[in-house]
């Protein structure tokens, strides 16, 4: 009889546990919110990564509740504008989840300028031209194709993609500033300019985020402000990367654009 008693005890004591746990799995999900980009995106320079400013985003909620909203982070540490167009577009045009992306956010192209291309104008337009597969890639001349069947993979509907710029980097040197300063501003500028170009479908939406303006002036936002963030004697080793502060400014400055487009 004690035996069948304790038996009877770890059976109920299994059910009972394992009913909060498949609970929390039974949410279905109506977005899906996709970071993309570079080192920034993937949360480099917060500690832990995962308080980057992509996973700020969706543990907040901003987009949707966490219980009805899918979420992946495709950036990459050290990706540049190539490697957001011709390797994570594909990724997300062609998985073919079951909810597909509803949300991106977009950081890209500062790494373009550390490897030495210096040319704004060209990485912005790369970054545009990621954005426009995203939405029109049955249009374009050289579609994004799936690697099975050989066809363009359907682009996003109904999703709303936010761009954004960088802020500024306050580098000691005055010098070095000045050249990092007029790098941040014509990308800005030609990123708006090419974003511009990008002819958007019914139901989709396209925001720049401007993070530069605003972190002017701005003081604890970079790595590079911090110990060790400027170790020289090099002028150009420095880390560029935010700071858990920055990437609490980034989640709120990509949060105000997305509550205005509401």
């Amino acid at each position: 009889m004690t035996r069948r008693i304790t038996l009877a005890v770890a059976l109920l004591t299994v059910l009972f546990t394992a009913a909060p746990i498949s609970g929390q799995i039974g949410f279905p999900k109506s977005g899906y919110y996709i970071g993309m980009g570079d080192s920034v995106a993937a949360g480099t320079g917060a500690l832990p990564v995962t308080n980057g400013y992509v996973y700020q985003l969706y543990d907040h909620g901003v987009f949707g509740r966490k219980q009805e909203m899918a979420f992946g982070n495709a950036s990459v540490r050290a990706a540049r504008s190539w490697e957001l167009r011709d390797h994570q577009v594909p990724q997300v045009l062609c998985a073919e989840p079951v909810q597909r992306p509803t949300v991106a956010t977009i950081t890209a192209g500062a790494n373009d300028v550390f490897r030495g291309d210096l040319d704004p104008s060209a990485i912005a337009q790369r970054v545009a031209e990621a954005v426009n597969l995203l939405l029109n890639n049955h249009l374009v001349a050289t579609p994004v194709l799936d690697p099975w069947t050989g066809e363009a993979c359907r682009p996003l509907e109904n999703v709303t993609i936010l761009v954004s710029n960088y802020y500024s980097i306050p580098h000691p040197i005055p010098a070095v500033f000045a050249q990092l300063d007029a790098l941040l501003q014509g990308f800005d500028q030609a990123l708006r300019f090419w974003i511009a170009q990008i002819p958007v479908p019914a139901g989709s939406r396209v925001a720049i985020v401007d993070l530069y303006t605003p972190s002017l002036g701005r003081q604890g936002l970079v790595t590079l402000e911090r110990r060790l963030g400027f170790p020289g004697p090099n002028p150009f080793d420095f880390d560029p990367h935010p700071t858990n502060l920055g990437h609490r400014f980034i989640a709120r400055e990509f949060e105000k654009v997305w509550r205005s487009l509401e």
